[in-house]
């Protein structure tokens, strides 16, 4: 802390001194504050121009993707019958020859009930929750009920507004002491209510539903008509075919309708009753059981053989899981388990153990249980040498069985017979001598060789250790298991095919013998009963009944390209283009004023506003002139204009210079588009389809296969946003970042980091030379003050 004093003595304005002092060496400080100011605005700069490009994508997906590009206008010739209006993939004509039948929702009407709008629920003794279940726009009940609470405080106004906004599907109405639930979407779903109470059946009974014949039951339907010859049916009227979406208004020509509709479900149940061979499909399930049983008896015979003793119980479980050595347990001969018996080790500790097994003789310990014994800790050598033979052998079994898990059925019946007799050579050796084996194949000649090293190579090095210590009687027994189990897998698939074959035959004709029955009640309905039929009998069902000439000319829709449409939506986007493009182009020609910094605070307070706005308007021009990024952007924007389309064939259509759109002929216009209207109005008039496909092509994608090679086959639209746009958004973003990142995160932001680093050692260096030159000024005061005092004292003398 400096005591400052001030100019008492001298007479000088030292703090104005000491201002203008620190003013000059503020020098280097100011400009830093300017440098951070210059990347902090072309930071926003940089933003700025991201916020663009999302504002172009946003425009592109929103008037080019999201809608056709292909403009169609269709016509129906009744609309009164039938109204439509064509998507850009309306495709040739319609006929709607008649409808018999349009599709409506189902409704349940309860009985009378005593009970106005207010009166409490909890009085009609309906408290609780009660599960709704609705058919749903897709035609199929809901998955999931709905649950509506009733409460004892809830009035029946209040219950009726609460089903109304709840999701399950169901429109309420309660007028006259009646309660009415009808579906909010039309249709029949066959065999199954519309509307269905999934809990509290009580509930709904106590609102007038108890007693089934005084309930109003209205069963949905669907829209039944005949489209270009074909009966059909859908489960609203509204709906699409062909990319025209049409709207069903009235019925016509009913009976001709339901004539067809009945032929056709005839057709259906003959090919699912009389033209399937269910006794050659029995025959085929039948076999394929017995080539299964066969397969699965060869399989367990072999398992069993070799495994028939791994189960363990939990106490052996637990015994094994403390040996933990796989490897020695299946590998210990009956040799092995006799000698290990008789061994007198050094007990007393592990480390005594592990010394005792490495330094015993031949006389001790014979070399083959001994290299087998090797690793193995104190705990495990105690546990395996008090194991009883039964246990034992099942050990054995269970680790055999975890060693063929291990390696895996497909890898072992993968082996063909030359393959396996090669492995078996390899058996036994070293983990080194087993790589070598491995290499020694790899750079074999023969491909079959190769082969071999490839799956070898494959195996984790647990699993190569599993083989090779396998012997050669463990190996063939593992291949044979293998073998069976993946036969047996094989023939298990033959069955459960033949079975669904069979069922879903069954079921197909179980399903058409529904739908003709059906069929035949609304042709019963419509034209009258046909002879010779019983309906209890499908085979006296007649095929081909006469179809009932048509009273109404049948309504047909054709679509055309509205090709001015077409031109709007190009040309606006050819404007929206190149207002974009000359946004850009202007921030890279701006001009740059070298000398307009940014506005140190000790300027701004000598400036009026006017002022301050003038001069940083100078001082923010040019920050991206000439800028690298945005320059490579426009130009890969600029190419796309003339790459082709290899999944459009027809070079006409194949590259937006060969529609009429191009870029202008000056340069410094950056790639602002023009079109030759005449040009792309002929493409459009010839082929809008192609046209269409060449700005978005839905099945395009970025690394497509044309003609055996990879190329990009997406439309113009998708390459310009996720590919030119997408990259220069991308790069900004690794330079300027974006309001979600840290400075630390992108370049600008390090650069700022680093300046505020610099500038708080500035302040800390400049704290320093002001508090210096406080305390020459202080010397120099009370240098003075002293000369004047002594002077004093001598005049008075």
């Amino acid at each position: 802390m400096v005591n400052r004093v001030g100019g008492l003595a001298s007479g000088m304005d030292i703090d104005e001194l000491v201002k203008k002092l620190m003013s000059a060496e503020r020098a280097p400080l100011n400009k830093l504050y300017q440098q951070k100011q210059k990347y902090e605005w072309q930071r926003d700069a940089y933003r700025s121009v991201n916020t663009k490009l999302k504002t172009f994508d946003t425009y592109i997906s929103d008037n080019l993707v999201l809608k056709d590009l292909n403009s169609k206008t269709a016509t129906s010739s009744n609309s009164n019958l039938v109204s439509v209006n064509a998507t850009g993939k309306a495709a040739g004509s319609l006929s709607i020859e008649g409808v018999s039948q349009l599709a409506s929702a189902a409704r349940l009407v309860g009985d009378q009930k005593n009970a106005v709008g207010s009166t409490k629920m909890v009085d009609l003794g309906a408290t609780g929750t009660i599960e709704f279940k609705a058919i749903q726009t897709n035609g199929q009940l809901a998955s999931e009920a709905t649950k509506i609470e009733i409460t004892a405080d809830m009035t029946v106004d209040q219950f009726i507004t609460k089903v109304n906004n709840s999701n399950a599907g169901v429109s309420a109405v309660f007028e006259n002491g009646r309660f009415s639930f009808a579906a909010k979407n039309t249709g029949d779903i066959k065999g199954e209510d519309e509307i269905q109470i999934v809990k509290g059946q009580d509930i709904f009974n106590n609102l007038g539903f108890a007693d089934p014949t005084k309930v109003q039951k209205t069963e949905g339907k669907n829209a039944i008509f005949t489209v270009n010859g074909i009966a059909t049916e859908r489960t609203t009227n509204t709906f699409s075919i062909s990319g025209y979406n049409i709207t069903l208004k009235d019925t016509f020509n009913q009976g001709s309708t339901i004539a067809n509709k009945y032929n056709a479900a005839w057709n259906e149940w003959n090919n699912a009753a009389n033209n399937t061979d269910f006794s050659d499909l029995a025959n085929k399930k039948n076999a394929a059981i017995s080539d299964y049983d066969a397969a699965n008896t060869n399989y367990e015979g072999k398992y069993n053989s070799i495994f028939s003793n791994a189960t363990l119980t939990a106490e052996q479980q637990t015994i094994y899981n403390k040996i933990k050595n796989r490897n020695l347990l299946m590998n210990l001969t009956d040799a092995n388990v006799s000698e290990l018996r008789s061994l007198n080790a050094d007990t007393s500790s592990d480390a005594a153990f592990n010394t005792w097994l490495k330094n015993a003789t031949t006389a001790e310990i014979s070399d083959d249980l001994k290299t087998k014994l090797t690793g193995i800790s104190l705990e495990q050598f105690t546990t395996l040498k008090d194991l009883d033979d039964t246990s034992l052998e099942k050990m054995k079994s269970a680790a055999e069985l975890k060693t063929y898990e291990l390696l895996g059925t497909n890898f072992i019946n993968s082996l063909s017979s030359d393959e396996a007799n090669k492995i078996k050579n390899m058996l036994g050796q070293s983990e080194e001598q087993f790589n070598a084996s491995i290499d020694a194949l790899k750079n074999s000649t023969d491909e079959a060789d190769k082969a071999l090293a490839k799956k070898l190579s494959a195996l984790s090095g647990e699993q190569k250790q599993a083989l090779r210590q396998l012997s050669t009687s463990q190996f063939d027994n593992f291949k044979g298991v293998a073998t069976a189990e993946v036969e047996k897998n094989e023939k298990l698939q033959l069955k459960n095919t033949a079975e669904a074959n069979e069922t879903a035959a069954f079921n197909r004709r179980t399903a058409a013998e529904a739908t003709l029955r059906a069929a035949y009640q609304d042709y019963k309905v419509q034209n009258g009963s046909i002879a010779g039929v019983d309906e209890s009998d499908l085979g006296t069902y007649k095929q081909s009944v006469t179809v009932p000439g048509n009273t109404t000319n049948a309504v047909t829709m054709t679509a055309t390209t509205n090709v001015d449409e077409m031109m709007n939506k190009i040309k606006d986007f050819v404007t929206t283009y190149n207002g974009f493009i000359t946004d850009l182009n202007d921030q890279l020609k701006e001009s740059k004023y070298r000398d307009y910094a940014p506005l140190t605070s000790e300027q701004k307070e000598e400036m009026s506003e006017s002022e301050i706005k003038l001069w940083e308007e100078k001082a923010k021009s040019g920050l991206l002139r000439n800028d690298t990024l945005i320059r490579k952007g426009l130009s890969d924007m600029r190419s796309l204009v003339y790459q082709k389309n290899p999944a459009i064939t027809d070079s006409k259509y194949n590259t937006l210079l060969s529609i009429g759109i191009t870029t202008t002929e000056n340069y410094n216009d950056g790639g602002t588009l023009k079109i030759d209207e005449k040009k792309l109005r002929a493409a459009l008039e010839e082929n809008p389809e192609a046209v269409e496909k060449l700005f978005k092509n839905s099945e395009g994608k970025e690394n497509d296969i044309v003609d055996g090679k990879t190329v990009d086959t997406r439309g113009y639209l998708d390459k310009l946003r996720f590919g030119s746009m997408k990259s220069l958004q991308v790069n900004i973003e690794k330079k300027a970042g974006r309001s979600t990142m840290t400075d630390s995160q992108y370049a600008i932001g390090k650069n700022l980091i680093d300046t505020e680093s610099r500038i708080d050692t500035w302040k800390k260096k400049l704290e320093n030379i002001e508090a210096r030159y406080w305390r020459q000024f202080t010397a120099m005061e009370q240098a003075i003050n002293k000369a004047n005092q002594q002077s004093g004292m001598f005049a008075q003398q």
